[in-house]
């Protein structure tokens, strides 16, 4: 066998084997979309679409009272338009059950259709409906998860059904349940291929699926099956060490800037949190480096100076106790003796002496004139 011969035969094997295999994933799909209808369809014939250009229609019947497939007719027709008939086709089903099917090869969207069946000429189906309205679409494939940076959140996205122009026309329902539980969340996701699941348990697995349909603004139908679950365990709780380690060198730059721009302006905010208090020293001159504090050696109290007395800031006479001694005469008063001239004038001059000295300034007596009016002097303190 030559060359040529072999790679024919290969070809033909790898086509034969795709055929088989989209032969048998169409059965599959065939059959989850009728066992799903016989649940949510009550009218016979049960019609979907999976496209705008085709429409499926089947009914069910016992086995036992089941006709062969030559004894049904079925008849379509549009609004304004000549019947059409279509070729019944028989398969067996589970539970001793035949169904019987119809493919349309001709489809309009908002178009009235009538679909009758008849068994025998006698009519056994009769019914109305748009095509716009049983879509039935293939689930969405490629369902993936990832993890995020967040810890309890997982990421889910999809491809959505391969319908043309219709992308923007899907909403999404996406399921998720921890691992072994029958209680979950569904969520709706409405023109996008994406969701990003939150709240979930710290590692912990869970399983997720996702079904489709038609939004029911211009096309509607029924919810496609569920995809097969896809599991993915949440990250734990345990910290990241490269995220530790991040954190520990993000702490320690932010602290030396801090640092830094404390030490900056370490001045201004000495002054604002301790502000230097005001001493009266500029008022009092020499009070505290010459005296000491002492405030009565500083108004010079020691000199013995008349108006140091109290009396000199008050001009108010306070009243005291007075007490009237009388004394009895025992004899004639003595003649007081007369001072001799000399001795008069020299106890004058002694007195008018004793007045200046009374009268010498001290040097903080220009303070005292000055602020004489607003000072007042507790008597305590002489």
């Amino acid at each position: 066998m030559t060359n040529d011969n072999l790679n024919k035969l290969l070809v033909f094997c790898v086509l034969f084997c795709a055929q088989k295999t989209s032969i048998v994933h169409g059965v599959q799909a065939l059959e989850t979309k009728v066992a799903l209808l016989l649940h949510v369809e009550p009218e016979n014939p049960k019609c979907f679409a999976e496209g705008t250009s085709d429409l499926t229609c089947f009914w069910e019947e016992d086995e036992e009272r089941a006709g062969s497939a030559d004894q049904y007719s079925f008849i379509y027709t549009y609004q304004n338009e000549n019947s059409s008939k279509c070729a019944v086709t028989a398969l067996p089903a589970a539970g001793g059950k035949r169904l019987y099917f119809c493919r349309l090869s001709q489809t309009q969207l908002f178009v009235p259709l009538d679909i009758r069946v008849f068994r025998d000429n006698l009519l056994i189906h009769n019914r109305s409906l748009f095509i716009e309205v049983v879509f039935l679409l293939d689930p969405p494939a490629n369902l993936t998860l990832t993890s995020t940076e967040t810890q309890g959140q997982l990421k889910a996205s999809w491809l959505p059904p391969s319908l043309k122009y219709m992308g923007d026309s899907m909403m999404y329902e996406v399921s998720y349940t921890m691992a072994g539980s029958h209680i979950g969340k569904v969520e709706e996701v409405q023109a996008s291929s994406e969701l990003i699941l939150r709240g979930l348990q710290l590692g912990t697995k869970y399983k997720v699926r996702i079904r489709v349909k038609l939004d029911g603004i211009s096309y509607s139908g029924y919810w496609s099956a569920w995809t097969d679950p896809v599991l993915m365990e949440t990250m734990s709780g345990d910290l990241d060490p490269l995220i530790v380690s991040l954190s520990l060198v993000i702490s320690l730059v932010l602290t030396l800037l801090s640092l830094i721009v404390l030490m900056s302006h370490r001045r201004f905010l000495l002054k604002k949190i301790w502000p230097i208090i005001p001493t009266p020293e500029s008022k009092f001159q020499g009070l505290f480096k010459v005296y000491g504090g002492d405030f009565q050696v500083w108004l010079g109290h020691s000199t013995g100076g008349l108006w140091l007395r109290p009396a000199y800031f008050y001009s108010k006479e306070f009243p005291a106790p007075l007490e009237v001694l009388s004394e009895v005469s025992l004899g004639p008063a003595l003649p007081s003796s007369a001072l001799p001239p000399k001795a008069s004038e020299a106890l004058g001059e002694e007195e008018d002496e004793d007045k200046k000295l009374k009268r010498v300034e001290t040097p903080q007596e220009h303070w005292l004139m000055d602020h004489g009016e607003d000072c007042e002097f507790d008597n305590s303190m002489w």
